[in-house]
């Protein structure tokens, strides 16, 4: 089955667990998801793994906070890689 895909402009904000000062990262993340569900998007760990990615930080050191999710518009559909009959 077909998903639609979807381009979003996420905003977030990074900070470490460790240490006392705890210095705020801002950054915006340009990509693309499987839902339009804004609260799947907040709660997803595959986003939060990749925005760790980009900013060279390990997922378990930092806490991540998503402030704002922008879903730009549809960009087309998954395809059917497995037809479901066999």
């Amino acid at each position: 089955m077909k998903k639609p895909i979807f381009r979003v402009f996420i905003s977030y904000e990074i900070k470490n667990k460790k240490k006392l000062t705890r210095k705020v990262i801002n950054g915006t993340l340009d990509t693309f998801v499987l839902t339009s569900n804004i609260k799947e998007i907040k709660n997803d760990e595959e986003l939060i793994n990749r925005i760790c990615y980009v900013n060279k930080r390990k997922p378990q050191n930092v806490e991540v906070k998503i402030l704002d999710v922008d879903i730009e518009n549809q960009y087309g559909e998954t395809t059917d890689r497995f037809d479901d009959e066999y």
